[in-house]
Parts: C-alpha cells; structure tokens; sequence
C-alpha cells in the first residue's frame, strides 16, 4: 500500500513534527506566536492550493474548481485556524480548538496515510497538499499536548455533535454541486478505490454507516486518554477529602 517515495514522506513529516514539539515545549513559546505562526504558514499554502485549482471558465477568464471548494475537513480546519486568532470570546475558541484536536488528528493524518494528490515531489499540488495536512498535525498534537484543550467526555459530546452538523453541510453542497461529482468529507464515495472496509461493496448505506462508526471510535479514542485522566484525578481528590475529614 506504501510506496517508499510515500514512507519517505511520512518519515520526513514525523520527525519535522516530533522535533517542533520537543522545541517549543523546552523553549515554552508562548501560545499566541505558535497560534499566528501557523495561520501565517497555513494561509499561503492555501492561497497556493486554491491558485492551483482555477479551471477556464466558458465566458471567459478562470474560475475555481467546484470539486476543490473547502468544504473538506481539513479545509474547515485551515478556516478555523483563522477564525480562533479572529474571534475574542474564549469559550468559543475552546469549543473550536476542542474539535480541532480530533480532527486534525484524524483528518489530516489520514490524509497524509491516503494521499489523494500523489507523493510525487516533483508535482507542486503533493508539495501543497503534504505540507497543509503535516501543519494541521503537528497543530493537533500541540493543542494537545503542550496548550492541553478540553478533551473531556463532554468535549467528546459536543464535539460529536459539531461533527454532524458539517456532515449536515456537506451532504447539502454535494447534493448542490452533484452536477461536479463533488465528494465533501468522502460523503458520496471513499477517497480512493480499492480501500478495506471503506467501500461500496455492499452499497452506500453499510459504508455511510462504517465512516460514522469509524469516525466515532476514533475521536473517542482521541478522548479516552484524558477521559481515564480526569476521572483518577477526581478520584484522588475525592480520596484526598476523605482523608483530611
């Protein structure tokens, strides 16, 4: 499945993000540089992206792709990178970056792991497409790990239902742009041909049902550690209280 032009990639990307993790968490950039740093990283390389979709148009002149609108999660996600350095109310930024973690996680990692684009280096569309969903990564695991966002069972569950209503969205603009053969969020038909259990197989219905599966599981598990985390430290307190009465 992996081609070594492909692991190359991977491998790269890996210790790119392991390195910047480790560097920013020994020098303690503070949060507000690491947060504009990457919108300012992010928003070029989509600019570049949407450049790169721009299709004749029969009037007259270029206009963009409809199969490339940012209607795609990590598209979403470079948007929402721009709207938490925009929007002042805080509780609505840590709903947002609550999401984001699952989803740049996920998303953007099996973006990489399911290249859609190629792995072709000499091609600027892979250079674009790899180094967006490496950002989007490696600002996963940095809400994570070093900023530390709710990822609480009540994060799970609102971000649950924040998921649902971008596949509300995206169900719509496929079915408005059906004429384009869009497939937003890979709602219409998996990513690649070919893919175990992501297939139309056994029809649409078993594989809309296997990706909301799938995708459930594995943002719970995004959550589960700092769910086990939280409920031994309410337990510690609550034994810690008893003790001291």
């Amino acid at each position: 499945m992996f081609t070594l032009g492909h692991l190359i990639w991977l491998g790269v990307f890996a210790i790119l993000i392991a390195l910047a993790i480790v560097l920013i968490r020994k020098f303690r950039v503070p949060q507000p540089v690491v947060q504009k740093t990457v919108l300012w990283i992010l928003l070029p390389l989509k600019l570049f992206h949407l450049s790169l979709s721009m299709k004749p148009s029969p009037d007259g002149g270029l206009i963009l792709d409809q199969t490339q609108l940012s209607f795609h999660l990590c598209s979403i996600m470079i948007y929402s990178v721009i709207l938490i350095n925009l929007v002042k109310n805080e509780k609505f930024v840590r709903t947002v970056k609550s999401f984001m973690v699952p989803a740049m996680l996920i998303g953007a990692a099996m973006s990489l792991l399911i290249p859609t684009e190629g792995v072709d280096p000499a091609v600027p569309r892979v250079w674009q497409y790899m180094l967006i969903h490496a950002v989007l990564v490696f600002y996963g695991l940095y809400l994570m790990l070093i900023e530390r966002v709710d990822l609480s069972l009540r994060a799970y569950v609102s971000n649950l239902k924040i998921l649902v209503g971008i596949v509300a969205v995206g169900f719509l603009m496929n079915s408005v742009l059906e004429p384009y053969a869009t497939n937003f969020l890979f709602l219409r038909k998996p990513p690649m041909e070919g893919l175990p259990i992501l297939n139309l197989d056994h029809g649409w219905y078993v594989y809309f049902l296997t990706l909301a599966v799938i995708a459930c599981l594995l943002i719970f598990l995004v959550h589960l550690p700092f769910v086990i985390l939280k409920a031994k430290e309410k337990r510690a307190a609550k034994k810690e209280k008893g003790e001291q009465v």
